[in-house]
C-alpha cells in the first residue's frame, strides 16, 4: 500500500487520540531508557546542536526546541543516527536580532530487539511537499526525523505525524512564497519487535489565531519513546517552535510568523510503551 495513503487513513484513527499495537509474544522491553539533550551557543546566527546517547544505548526518538526566536527561526532539520540526534535552526528571510538557541533532544534506550534507521528523499520540485515513509513490513516505528535542503528559511515543516509503523511529513512555504527548489528527507527509527504496550496517542489545542501548544501525556504506566506534531490550518503563517519528548509526555508549540486572523491549532503526538 502507498505509505502516504496508509498514513492518512491512520491519521483518522489518531484524531481520536489512540492507536495501539496488539500484544503478542514478540513484544520487547526498553531497558536503560533516558532522555538527553544538548543546546547550542546563544547568538543571532543560524546554528545547530548534536546530542549523543549514553554508552550502551541507541536513539529511539527525537525532538528540538528554539528559545527566544519563536516565529522567526525554523527548525530546518532533526536528523537521527544510531547513536546521535542533530538539529539545525535557520532564521526566516525577515530574520531577528534576538539571540536564540536551538536545543536537540534524544530518547535513548537499549531495546531487546534489533533497531534500524532508514530514510527517503523527495524530488526537488514541486512545492510544497508531502512524504510518507514506513518501516519494513511487519516492523514498528519508534521515532522519526526530517531534513530540508535548499529551503533557506523559506519553508516550514508543519507535520511530523507518527503511526505504529510509519510517519507522514508535510511542508508549507512561508506566507511570502518561495520560488526556489528544495529537498525533503524523512527518517524513521524502527524496531523489529514492538516494545510492550506500544501505543500512539495525541492531543490537539484549541483552534484560534494565537501562539499555542499542546501536551499529550502517555497513558498511566507508560513512557515516551518518540514525539511528533502537526499544525492544522498553518497555511504557511505559523512556525513550529518545539516538539519535546519528556519522560511521560510529548509537547509541541508553534508561533505565528506574522499576525494573522486565520484560526489554527497544534497537535502533539506521543509514541508510548510500558515502563
Amino acid at each position: 500500500m502507498n505509505t502516504r495513503f496508509r498514513s492518512v487513513s491512520l491519521v483518522v484513527a489518531l484524531a481520536a487520540g489512540l492507536v495501539l499495537a496488539g500484544a503478542g509474544p514478540s513484544s520487547a522491553d526498553v531497558p536503560g531508557r533516558v532522555v538527553v539533550s544538548e543546546v547550542s551557543d546563544r547568538n543571532s546566527d543560524d546554528k545547530g546542536a548534536e546530542v549523543r546517547c549514553p554508552d550502551g544505548t541507541r536513539v529511539l526518538g527525537t525532538g528540538a526546541e528554539i528559545t527566544t526566536g519563536g516565529g522567526a527561526v525554523i527548525i530546518d532539520e532533526v536528523i537521527p543516527t544510531s547513536y546521535t540526534v542533530s538539529a539545525y535552526g535557520v532564521e526566516t528571510p525577515a530574520g531577528t536580532t534576538a539571540e536564540w538557541t536551538i536545543r536537540v533532544w534524544a530518547v535513548c534506550g537499549n531495546p531487546r530487539t534489533a533497531t534500524y534507521i532508514r530514510y527517503q528523499t523527495t524530488a526537488s520540485h514541486p512545492n510544497p511537499k508531502t512524504l510518507g515513509l514506513a518501516c519494513h513490513e511487519g516492523d514498528w516505528l519508534l521515532g522519526s526525523g526530517y531534513q530540508m535542503e535548499g529551503a533557506r528559511g523559506n519553508v516550514s515543516v508543519t507535520g511530523l505525524i507518527p503511526t505504529l509503523d510509519d510517519v507522514f511529513v508535510e511542508t508549507k512555504e512561508n506566507h511570502r512564497g518561495y520560488g526556489g527548489n528544495y529537498y525533503l528527507r524523512v527518517f524513521v527509527i524502527c524496531a523489529e519487535d514492538a516494545p510492550s504496550g506500544l501505543q500512539v496517542v495525541s492531543e490537539e489545542s484549541d483552534e484560534n489565531s494565537e501562539d499555542k501548544g499542546a501536551v499529550r501525556p502517555c497513558p498511566e504506566g507508560k513512557q515516551t519513546l518518540g514525539a511528533g506534531f502537526s499544525i492544522p490550518g498553518a497555511a504557511g503563517e505559523t512556525i513550529l517552535t518545539y516538539f519535546i519528548p519528556t519522560n511521560e509526555t510529548a509537547i509541541a508549540y508553534a508561533h505565528e510568523m506574522s499576525t494573522t486572523g486565520r484560526e489554527w491549532s497544534v497537535r502533539s503526538y506521543a509514541t508510548c510503551a510500558n515502563e
